[in-house]
């Protein structure tokens, strides 16, 4: 079984927003004729990494590094993450414990350096995770977190371990709006950094509307202030899968290739987890988190991991 991730003490307590309160099963008021979904408790309930960290590899005869002698020390990987991103990192209040593809790949990194999977999780927004490296009060980032050459000058990147892409949202009764091109001129709500650029490099004549999060962006489509949602679609596939109100359309755009966040000033601990991604591919652990994870919300067979490098900033 997968060690319980501790989260960071927060002033205030835990606030679990997101996906997480719209456990709703039935089609909300004015929504006729919309299917009934699961609750988003019935579907995080299958979501689970503990069988691919149960046989997952432990790191052997690894370089030097500053960074994973720091870890050792305190015998814990602490990692920025997510709290409310059903499919990738969501919290369960019940248990304090962390489930999802991104919680379960700082699980597999703790494992393959400690030999247990201990690990404590920092919440980090994307406007903090680079100074959080920088002063290594995280020693990993892994929170969907796009590799962008701008963002490489700031940190180091290992990966990719994932590749998404830009996803759109709409109402559910919306039928003007099936492709990005439709964008054009409409309100559409994303967050700063690479979500905002990939909407303007894709759609230059859409009008952003910047949010912080991903639950305030569909709380934007669903209220009527914005026309659509773009934002990676990982966490939109999480994010919509309890709604009834508003759909994620099959349609994308871009790539998204999530990478690991390092710090900037220890290269060997780049090769170290560049390392580790070659080797949960290779031997099985990367398709057996993927099918415990996000496979539960597409219900498909897992992809082909992408190639460790393969983008620039990697």
């Amino acid at each position: 079984m997968t060690t319980k991730t501790r989260l960071a003490a927060a002033a205030g307590g835990v606030i679990v927003t997101g996906a997480l309160l719209a456990a709703c099963g039935s089609a909300p008021a004015g929504t006729p004729g919309a299917a009934a979904k699961p609750a988003a408790a019935e579907i995080a309930a299958t979501i689970s990494q503990d069988e691919a960290v149960a046989s997952a590899p432990v790191g052997q005869n690894l370089p030097i590094s500053s960074t994973v002698d720091r870890i050792r020390q305190r015998g814990e990987l602490v990692f920025a993450g997510s709290r409310n991103t059903l499919g990738f990192s969501q919290l369960d209040p019940a248990t304090g414990k962390i489930s999802g593809f991104d919680a379960g790949m700082a699980d597999l990194l703790a494992k393959y350096l400690l030999g247990k999977p201990s690990t404590k999780m920092q919440s980090g927004g994307s406007d903090t995770r680079e100074a959080l490296l920088g002063n290594h009060t995280i020693d990993v980032a892994i929170q969907t977190y796009t590799i962008t050459p701008e963002r490489a000058q700031l940190v180091a990147f290992a990966g990719p371990y994932y590749e998404a892409a830009s996803g759109i949202v709409v109402k559910a009764t919306d039928t003007s709006i099936t492709k990005a091109a439709d964008l054009a001129g409409k309100k559409v709500a994303t967050e700063s950094g690479a979500a905002k650029s990939a909407l303007v490099d894709e759609v230059p004549t859409a009008q952003p509307v910047l949010f912080d999060t991903t639950a305030q962006c569909i709380a934007a489509v669903e209220q009527g202030r914005a026309d659509a949602v773009t934002l990676n679609n990982a966490s939109l596939l999480g994010a919509t899968a309890t709604k009834t109100d508003v759909k994620l359309l099959p349609a994308t755009f871009g790539k998204n290739p999530f990478g690991i966040g390092l710090p900037k000033d220890d290269p060997a601990f780049k090769t170290i987890v560049n390392g580790f991604l070659e080797k949960i591919e290779a031997d099985g652990t990367w398709a057996k988190l993927w099918s415990g994870t996000v496979g539960k919300l597409l219900k498909t067979p897992p992809p082909a991991p992408p190639k460790v490098g393969s983008v620039p900033g990697s």
